[in-house]
Order: C-alpha cells, then structure tokens, then sequence
C-alpha cells in the first residue's frame, strides 16, 4: 500500500496559497495516491492536457518540493477536480475566503503566479474573455432593457383599424 502523503508544513511563503489550493482539492479527492493521480491525467482528453506529470513530479508538488511549470500544475490540478467530481471551472459562492469571485482554475493560476514571480499583476485580457465579458454585459444591458421599458398600454395611442374612427381616450371605459 502507498505511503499517504502528508501536507507539507514549510513552505516558501509564496507558494503557501498554491499548496493550501492543491491540497483543497487534494483532500476533495479523498487523498488519493499519486499513481492514480498519474493515470487520471494519461486519461485526461487531448483537449484539457496541456502538460503531463507522472506520479513522483505529483508528489514533490504537493510537498511543495518544486514548483514545475504552469502546464504541469494545472493537469494535477484538472486530475484532482476529476477525481473528486469538481468543475474547475466552478466559482464558489459569496464567503468563501478568497479575494474575488474567480473560478477554481483562475484562482490556482492567480495563485501559480505569485508562487512563479512573487506577485502578481493582471494580465492582459484574452479575445475569449473579452468575447465573454461582452456577451454577458449585453445580456445584462438586454435583461435591464426588459425591466426599464414598461408594458404596452392598451388605453394610450390609438392603432389603426380600432372602432370609434381611430380615437383612444386615455380614460379607460368604466
């Protein structure tokens, strides 16, 4: 039976927050060993795998012994979510701790970044995200329109073919 892993406790402090975030997703995936985090990521489609990690680069991650590339964090991350049936794509709700309302995957690069570089600065947005952004301000600038105009009023201006030769009071009839 493999050894379990246990979380690190010294830990460069930039890096603190990307090891909490793992091991999170670690421990939602009950603790699993580092081989089967290995064959989840060979299984992971083409389309999600950017990098690869086999299963002693797995454990030297979670004990924060090295900080491998962006590539490599990120399909043991998308493996951990597999395996404990997360989205990572998913944002918590309000209160959960973190600073804005990102979903896991933005957090874990946010925090990637400031193990990386030591801080962190935005980036520049990308075309898909740009496009995203602007589809949802549409809809919410469709949704406010919805509010704001208010319904048809059947006592206001008249419409052609109505009975009394075209006249509408704006009294209704009672």
């Amino acid at each position: 039976m493999p050894r379990r892993l246990s979380k690190p406790t010294d830990v460069p402090e930039n890096h603190e927050r990307l090891i909490d975030m793992l091991w999170w997703f670690y421990m939602a995936a009950n603790d699993p060993p580092t081989r089967k985090v290995a064959r989840v990521i060979d299984e992971l489609p083409d389309d999600q795998r950017n990098g690869t990690a086999n299963h002693e680069t797995i454990r030297r991650t979670l004990k924060a012994e090295t900080l491998p590339q962006w590539e490599t964090v990120e399909v043991i991350f998308l493996a951990l979510c597999q395996i404990a049936n997360v989205d990572p794509d998913d944002k918590e709700p309000d209160g959960d701790g973190w600073e804005s309302p990102r979903s896991h995957r933005d957090e874990l690069q946010w925090c990637y970044r400031k193990a990386r570089y030591g801080s962190v600065t935005p980036l520049p947005r990308t075309r898909d995200v740009k496009a995203r952004q602007e589809a949802e301000a549409e809809a919410e600038r469709a949704r406010r329109a919805a509010r704001r105009s208010p319904p048809p009023d059947p006592w206001g201006t008249p419409v052609a073919g109505t009975f009394g030769g075209g006249r509408v009071d704006d009294e209704p009839p009672f």
